[in-house]
């Protein structure tokens, strides 16, 4: 196991496997008011070090959220991208959502040597869910990639939670999607890269992966609120590689990797609240 800190921008807060949490509970106040609710968090996540791997990585990254005051609190799951609702109807929200992937090194990860370096993936896009019940919710994201894997990759999910005194439980099934573009920068094996990968003492065979559904598993999460200010949440994520992706060398033997994918992360979140706009102008 290695470990490495990727300082992520603030204001974009996302990250690989694991994300977010919900803002924290606001103190009642007049609707309209113009008072801001401040989230600050830490989060400290291991999972694979590159899609497909079989060893693992530590990563630890902050993030930022905001909520007017007098808004209603929203559910969030750990793994949702970092997203900025534009509507909001009580039942069904819409906006914006951005995701960081992390980088693939080949220099650190002896079975892919022959490979080409996949830098860090900046992924941009919508997201739509619903919450048909208070208990529950239907989430989709679709985001295209403007750095690094240059893919456009899906995320189809949902969730269900319970709260008892100050502990919050949820669980639930996620899908995730990627185009060929996507499965080719992770998961495909040029026969001149194959050839160096053998020279070099790897065992990689050509393979062109294709896309459509790439992963199936779930996510689950506990929360615990300590007060009014701090949250503390605990989470795991499990993905079963599928279809050509998992069918792909470097996700079996051949590459040192796995089709079983998972994924655990602790979070400290601080709330404070400012009638102060973060960013100058932008609200």
């Amino acid at each position: 196991m290695k470990f490495s800190v990727r300082t992520l921008l603030a204001a974009l807060a996302v990250g690989t496997g694991a994300a977010q949490a919900a803002d924290l509970s606001s103190v009642k106040a007049a609707p309209g008011s113009d008072d801001w609710y401040v989230t600050v968090s830490g989060t400290v996540n291991t999972g694979p070090s590159y899609p497909g791997s079989k060893s693992y990585s530590v990563f630890g990254y902050p993030s930022i959220r905001l909520r007017r005051v007098g808004e209603r609190e929203l559910f969030s799951a750990p793994d949702d991208g970092f997203n900025f609702g534009l509507f909001n109807d009580g039942m069904f929200r819409a906006g914006v959502v951005g995701r960081l992937v992390g980088d693939r090194s080949v220099s650190n990860n002896a079975a892919l040597r022959g490979l080409a370096y996949v830098p860090y993936s900046l992924e941009l896009g919508g997201f739509a869910e619903v919450s048909p019940v208070s208990w529950g919710r239907l989430r989709a994201e679709v985001r295209q990639a403007v750095s690094g894997h240059d893919g456009l990759a899906a995320t189809l999910g949902g969730d269900v939670w319970q709260s008892w005194s100050q502990f919050t439980f949820s669980i639930g099934p996620r899908f995730y999607f990627g185009n060929d573009q996507y499965a080719k920068t992770y998961f495909s094996v040029t026969p001149g890269q194959a050839a160096l990968n053998n020279f070099l003492g790897g065992h990689l065979t050509p393979y062109a992966a294709t896309g459509g559904l790439t992963a199936a598993g779930g996510t689950a999460a506990l929360r615990y609120d300590i007060d009014d200010t701090w949250r503390v949440t605990g989470y795991g994520n499990y993905q079963r590689l599928t279809n050509s992706v998992g069918n792909s060398p470097i996700a079996n033997a051949a590459g040192d990797g796995s089709r079983n994918q998972w994924a655990a992360g602790l979070e400290l979140s601080y709330r404070f609240r400012t009638t102060s706009p973060i960013i100058p102008g932008l609200f």
